[in-house]
């Protein structure tokens, strides 16, 4: 049995990408399913992609940037499932632009969602904790832009910078009320955030949403010994994809037909 069998976990940004991959693993492992993303229709097609997993799940539409959806994104989990055992803070958004061309509305944008977003579900689900002597967890998915900087990514450096801060505040704040705290700093990987991009990273570059899902999961287990195990896993899975699709000779690509 699982240690997820019958955990009840929220997922935001759920409709795609990581957090897509993350509630089917999550329902493979048996846990009860809450996903929340601002579209509608690809959360319901998720729910029935799991529904062939035999798992609990429901769907919400949810802008985490506003604070009533994010308490009725609660509500609705309490009402279905009861009070949730874990939070993934997936939900955000990207922007690559110079300073000098960022509007006032863009740059609001991008902290409301990957900075406003995390703290109202972070603050909700605390609030919502009940006296349990089973451990709670939030994991917020940050980005290695939470730990650098980069020239045309202002906006979206300073918003993870600061989600990076937050949570680093939440771990030790939260850590005695029973809730232990992680926030991931995955590198580049292969969702929609670059589908506005004119030149798309290449794929030696990046992981996959199934990948980072995997450490997702595995630190939602309790298991330091998996998580440890998956952030090995995915060392080596980017230096297996740098060397077979940069590395190889472009000849030997194609006769292989590499893409």
């Amino acid at each position: 049995m699982s240690s997820l069998e019958g955990k009840v976990v929220i997922i935001t940004g759920a409709s795609s990408g990581i957090g897509r991959s993350a509630a089917l693993k999550f329902a493979e492992e048996g846990a009860k399913l809450v996903l929340a993303a601002r579209r509608a229709g690809r959360l319901e097609e998720i729910r029935q992609q799991i529904a062939a997993y035999n798992a609990e799940c429901i769907a919400v539409k949810a802008d985490v940037s506003r604070e009533e959806d994010v308490r009725n994104l609660f509500d609705e989990t309490e009402k279905v499932f009861g009070a949730p055992d874990i939070l993934v803070n997936n939900a955000g958004r990207g922007l690559k632009a110079e300073i000098r061309d960022i509007g006032l509305d863009e740059w609001m944008s991008v902290l409301n969602t990957n900075l406003t977003g995390v703290f109202l579900c972070t603050r909700e689900f605390v609030r919502r904790k009940k006296d349990s002597p089973s451990i709670k967890r939030i994991i917020t998915v940050s980005s290695i832009a939470g730990l650098f900087g980069a020239p045309t990514y202002a906006a979206y450096c300073a918003s993870k910078h600061a989600v990076t801060g937050f949570n680093r505040s939440a771990r030790w704040e939260l850590s005695r009320k029973g809730i232990k705290v992680t926030v991931i700093h995955p590198a580049r990987v292969d969702t929609e955030f670059f589908d506005s991009y004119k030149k798309r990273p290449g794929r030696a570059q990046m992981l996959s949403p199934s990948d980072i899902a995997e450490l997702i999961t595995a630190i939602a287990s309790g298991s330091a010994a998996r998580a440890v195990l998956v952030r090995g896993l995915n060392f080596f899975k980017r230096v297996y994809y740098l060397a077979r699709y940069t590395v190889i000779p472009q000849g030997e690509k194609n006769e292989k037909n590499i893409p």
